[in-house]
């Protein structure tokens, strides 16, 4: 699930209704914020659903992150309306959701907030003034809804191997590869700030030895036997966009076999071997078929989504009156 579909799909996770009151039914007195084909949304659940937002636990975003935006009561409102219409069509249609699929997303919840057990999820939902069981009732409704969604929309995507073919020809540069630096490096650690004089006479010393033909990777297994380092210094292929400004000022007019200037940072000095160099290639299509593929389903089930609500809006009954 790309994050634009499910900031779309999922952003009523949050927004449960406690009851489902019908008008005429005998209800506890609260004022009504609105009414969607005859159902009613009350201000007390518009507030519940508003302090979970401001808690921000959200559950089955693709990165895992927690969304901590705040949100404003009219447009959690507009969330609710459209997750009541959702789940008007879902019961309608026979969509039901099991107790373990409840079970998995509260698990899911607990994991990607970092919280150890139940207690700490009751513990920050009492703090919003909000309960399990609410929070529970929320996950089965949005669970419900998306199942509807997959049912109702994305069953609905089709992409042929034109619209891939086209998609690749016309983003060239999302496709390519990055120029990348073999390195190797003789890493000379600055252990403590006093250490400056003899710390710079071992940056000489190592040059003057590569000046003299001394075997780099030899050197760099000495260095970092000193710093109670392993290996021999090889750093593999670094992208280029992604090197440090100094790092990339002193190997980029390198040719392969060369050494460059020590480079000083906060840590040591770093003297760097260039390998070799990998141009910038774009990837054959076959090879980012499936990543186009996963793109272009995404973006399509967030456009027919959009269009697909749109649609069961306008087809409901809903009058604001908050």
């Amino acid at each position: 699930m790309s994050k634009r579909f499910a900031r779309i799909v999922l952003s009523a996770f949050l927004f449960t209704v406690a009851a489902q009151p019908q008008l005429g039914d005998a209800v506890t007195v609260d004022r009504i914020a609105a009414i969607v084909n005859g159902e009613i949304i009350t201000a007390s659940d518009l507030k519940s659903a508003a302090a979970r937002a401001r808690l921000g636990l959200l559950t089955l975003t693709p990165d895992g992150t927690p969304a901590r935006t705040p949100v404003s009561e009219q447009k959690v409102l507009e969330q609710l309306i459209d997750q009541k219409l959702q789940l008007q069509l879902a019961q309608k249609k026979g969509i039901t959701v099991e107790p373990d699929e409840i079970d998995k997303a509260v698990q899911d919840v607990k994991q990607k907030n970092g919280m150890a057990n139940d207690a700490a999820l009751e513990k920050a939902l009492e703090e919003e003034h909000s309960s399990l069981d609410q929070y529970k009732k929320g996950l089965k409704d949005q669970i419900m809804i998306l199942k509807l969604v997959n049912r109702e929309v994305k069953s609905g995507v089709l992409l042929s191997d034109q619209d891939i073919r086209a998609y690749y020809e016309e983003h060239p540069d999302r496709f390519r590869t990055p120029l990348q630096y073999h390195l190797h490096q003789i890493f000379i650690p600055l252990s403590t700030p006093d250490a400056s004089p003899s710390f710079d006479q071992s940056v000489r010393d190592a040059v003057d030895r590569l000046k003299k033909g001394a075997d780099f990777q030899t050197l760099a297994q000495q260095y970092a036997a000193g710093a109670d380092r392993k290996g021999d210094g090889d750093l593999g292929n670094l992208d280029a966009d992604q090197m440090l400004p100094d790092v990339h000022r002193a190997i980029e007019h390198l040719k392969p076999g060369e050494i460059s200037e020590p480079v000083k940072t906060a840590s040591g000095a770093h003297i760097f071997r260039l390998d070799e160099i990998l141009p910038s290639k774009t990837r054959p299509i076959e090879e980012v078929r499936p990543e186009i593929q996963d793109l272009l389903f995404q973006e399509r089930s967030a456009d027919l989504y959009e269009k697909w609500l749109k649609d069961l809006r306008a087809a409901g009954q809903v009058e604001i009156k908050y």
